[in-house]
């Protein structure tokens, strides 16, 4: 079994504790050095994070184990008081940038900042203001909840009874505190791990892929969970491949691939800008020569059993008279609305155009930032 103390010191140590294999990699870690926050610029980034400080910013951060490519000049913003979505498929580096910032593992090129600190150069001190996990967080499983929290505590200074039920009953484990960890469900012991990550009162939770493995209500629970985070204006780092995940949670996101961001900006801006509904009909292609037949024919493409055509609200009813017009049976008509990340996610990392962010993000009519 890991070592939970031995994962706790992994985050607490210098130079590159973590394991070197581009995606995650087997050993697990808890970060738990968070403390009181320190004084910071209330300015923020005019553009990125407007009125707002910059709480987690990487700069050109680069990570190459021998000749793949990690991570590759990764360029993002997390505003303070943001629940940030890092959305990426299996394999995009999302948890190699978790490990560089937790300071498991050193950038082969460029640097991130918390709060202005600058990592590497100052990892211990930017540690002060990170709290989290990375993989799965691991305890003592013959040990109770809170002693385990106590342990884990005492990586950092130590910690109070006090604290430790705070955060316990925080995730909804308090009633637990005293039961061995190894009676636990999964989704539980992820509720644990973010216990621990709020131990001492961090200002950023880093979280990998916090609802891997879980059953739908184990999801919920977390999800919940992070919403609490953020409600109590705690800056949240979630990184995540669930689509719906990040547009249930999460305020701004950033869609990265192949270790490098392709969008960033608020969730509800990181969708198309043209309208569009997805048609359910009987006959797919009688409905497509339907549509296209007539003057300002939309454009239509396939999705599954859907079709998607690019049609303004007010060209929606002409165009459902069209299809029943031609024989064609209209099942549904999905509003405009229900087009979620899903469609910006899938172009943006399944085409050519994750070649070409800054492209691809002028054709889509995005709104967030995108960073090559």
């Amino acid at each position: 079994m890991t070592d939970p103390g031995s994962a706790g010191r992994a985050a607490a140590g210098n130079g590159d504790g973590g394991a070197r294999d581009g995606e995650g990699g087997s050993a697990a870690a808890t970060a738990v050095l968070g403390g009181p926050s320190a004084a910071v610029a209330e300015a923020g980034d005019g553009e990125r994070c407007p009125g707002r400080p910059i709480a987690l910013a990487t700069h050109g951060l680069t990570k190459k184990f021998g000749d793949l490519v990690a991570v590759d000049g990764l360029e993002i913003a997390v505003c303070r008081g943001d629940v940030y979505g890092f959305l990426g498929p299996n394999g995009a580096g999302k948890t190699t940038v978790i490990r560089m910032i937790l300071g498991l593992i050193e950038p082969t090129d460029g640097y991130l900042e918390v709060h202005d600190i600058r990592v590497p150069q100052h990892r211990t001190q930017a540690l002060r203001h990170l709290g989290g996990f990375v993989d799965d967080p691991i305890f003592y499983n013959a040990m109770s909840a809170r002693r385990n929290l106590k342990l884990l505590g005492s990586m950092s200074g130590g910690t109070t009874r006090e604290r430790i039920d705070e955060v316990l009953e925080t995730v909804g484990l308090l009633e637990r505190g005293d039961d061995r960890v190894g009676g636990f469900s999964h989704g539980m012991k992820q509720r644990l791990g973010i216990a621990a990550a709020l131990l001492n009162n961090p200002d950023i939770v880093v979280l990998d892929e916090p609802t891997s493995g879980l059953d739908p209500g184990g999801m919920k629970e977390v999800r919940e969970l992070i919403r609490e985070l953020g409600r109590r204006e705690i800056t949240v780092f979630l990184s995540s491949h669930l689509l719906y995940e990040v547009e249930q949670v999460c305020t701004r996101a950033a869609i990265v691939n192949r270790g490098h961001v392709v969008a960033e900006g608020p969730v509800d801006e990181l969708r198309p800008d043209t309208t569009a509904v997805k048609l359910l009909v009987g006959d797919r292609q009688k409905a497509i020569a339907a549509l296209r037949d007539g003057p300002d024919a939309p454009e239509v493409s396939e999705d599954g059993d859907f079709l998607i055509a690019a049609l303004a609200d007010e060209k929606v009813p002409d165009a459902v008279r069209r299809l029943v017009g031609a024989g064609v049976d209209v099942r549904a008509v999905v509003p405009a609305a229900q087009l979620g990340l899903e469609d910006v996610f899938l172009e943006l990392t399944q085409s050519d155009e994750a070649e070409r962010p800054h492209q691809a993000r002028r054709k889509r009519g995005l709104l967030g930032r995108s960073r090559a």
